[in-house]
């Protein structure tokens, strides 16, 4: 399929700034890393989000099927769409990703690579998590803080328990296997950030897993996301507080029934007893 370049259009034009917050990657080794994450395959359909100057996007290009590159700067867009108009199976296109259905940029299925700036970050996870059609994996790069929030890691790089910090954590663990790729420092990139970064995978479950997994159809999801981000909204607070006195004894109750203290905070739930507290509450 080919992208809907008309329904592209007209995006603004936006000249590169700090505020952005876009660093191109520099480094051979991480971009090997990404590559060698993604499993790229001649098979594969490629959307790869942030492509600056191509450092991941020539990689990819070499090795999948098919690639749609979005690029929000338009001399970098530009300079991409010139070096690769010879390949018809390469379409570089000028947007903004959070304002583009990805209906019409790819179809199912096929691989995410981005390495985008941090402070959509969060935004940009739940679009690809939630809105279809959903990637059957996704390599990105984020802020490394929060790629150990996500994959339950710390500083070794040894495995934690999986008990979610934020709501960014606990929505991409409910939706997709993560796992930390490679963490990767400044210096790796132009201009470095003031933060180092991390590349992390994700392989998000599909329908029939979804529901096998949790216990209930990924359609409702939402319903729980939205049970859980009442109490991350206020992370610090005992849960308890959080409510009006009759549903704050229930849960209580419910939170000594799972054998965990009724003084409970949301960080002191692992992703699991969050989904059984919320079923016993509805």
């Amino acid at each position: 399929m080919r992208p809907h370049l008309h329904k592209l259009r007209g995006q603004p034009r936006i000249a590169l700034t700090r505020l952005r917050g876009q660093h191109l990657l520099s480094d051979k080794a991480a971009v090997a890393k990404i590559i060698a994450a993604a499993e790229l395959t001649a098979e594969d359909a490629v959307l790869e989000i942030g492509s600056g100057l191509g450092a991941l996007t020539r990689e990819i290009a070499s090795r999948a099927g098919r690639l749609v590159a979005v690029e929000l700067d338009p001399l970098y867009a530009d300079a991409l769409r010139k070096e690769f108009e010879a390949k018809p199976r390469i379409f570089v296109i000028e947007g903004d990703i959070l304002k583009m259905r990805i209906y019409d940029l790819i179809e199912a299925p096929y691989k995410l690579i981005t390495n985008l700036p941090y402070n959509i970050t969060s935004a940009f996870l739940k679009k690809f998590l939630i809105e279809p059609p959903h990637p059957r994996l996704m390599v990105v790069m984020v802020q490394k803080e929060v790629a150990e929030r996500i994959c339950g890691t710390t500083n070794n790089q040894q495995p934690t328990t999986k008990n979610p910090s934020s709501m960014l954590g606990l929505m991409c663990n409910l939706y997709a296997e993560c796992s930390l790729v490679v963490k990767v420092p400044a210096g790796a990139f132009s201009p470095p950030p003031r933060v180092d970064s991390a590349v992390v995978k994700f392989v998000p479950y599909s329908e029939k897993a979804f529901s096998a997994k949790w216990g209930f159809e990924i359609g409702i999801a939402e319903d729980f996301l939205a049970f859980a981000n009442r109490f991350f909204a206020a992370p610090r607070k005992k849960m308890s507080s959080l409510l009006p006195k009759p549903l704050a004894l229930k849960l209580r109750a419910t939170l000594a029934g799972l054998r965990e203290s009724p003084d409970s905070r949301p960080a002191a739930l692992s992703l699991v007893k969050w989904v059984e507290l919320w079923k016993m509450m509805k």
